[in-house]
């Protein structure tokens, strides 16, 4: 059979695959192509994810590579001389997957915060924890912020101007001069089972740090 005989389809498929072979056939000496707990930029990491799709295809590449990506609908942020990345990784091996040694991957979703600027990281299995953990390494202190009141705090709160600039008026009256400035976070009452982080949502730009009650 020539090559004039193949379907469009199975020609575009053979020069995919041609086309991924030659790629990883060229060396790399970026962050690597797994999973892994080092420390490496989320432009590092990116990168590195690029590489794996070109190799392998964009298929199922979250799940099978196990590499760091970043969080959806998360918009990385600064708080002074820090940077706030989220990034998430799937660290669970399937029982048929070989390309892993045991004990090489977490077992289950990870969360990874990132302050590019002292090249710092903090890696957990659940949102939050990562989320306080950079609280704690970029805004010690932020745990003693008094909460705010929740008849300040209806749902949707934050996407009404009004009820920002009550929320800003209330925090400038109560919270400590350092936790007034772009990035800061505030701390709200929230019901139980409804304590997610949420990432952008206080007035300066930073996290709402939600507290079950």
């Amino acid at each position: 059979m020539s090559g004039f005989d193949l379907a469009p389809g199975q020609m575009a498929f053979d020069l995919d695959l041609l086309m991924r072979e030659q790629i990883a056939a060229q060396p790399w000496s970026g962050a690597p192509l797994t999973y892994t707990a080092d420390y490496y930029t989320p432009a590092e990491l990116g990168a590195a994810f690029d590489r794996y799709v070109a190799e392998h295809g964009r298929f199922a590449c979250f799940i099978n590579s196990h590499m760091w990506s970043p969080a959806v609908a998360f918009i990385p942020f600064e708080a002074g001389a820090h940077s706030m990345h989220l990034l998430v990784a799937n660290g669970a091996c399937d029982v048929m997957e070989h390309s892993h040694a045991e004990g090489e991957l977490p077992g289950e979703g990870v969360y990874q915060a990132n302050c590019t600027s002292c090249r710092w990281h903090s890696i957990h299995p659940h949102e939050n924890e990562a989320v306080e953990a950079w609280h704690d390494h970029a805004l010690p202190g932020w745990r003693d912020l008094p909460l705010l009141p929740s008849t300040l705090t209806r749902p949707g709160w934050d996407m009404e101007r009004r009820s920002r600039e009550k929320v800003m008026a209330w925090i400038q009256e109560h919270y400590p001069a350092t936790f007034l400035e772009p990035g800061s976070p505030v701390r709200t009452v929230r019901q139980p089972h409804a304590g997610r982080h949420v990432p952008n949502r206080s007035p300066q730009g930073g996290y709402d740090l939600g507290v079950e009650q």
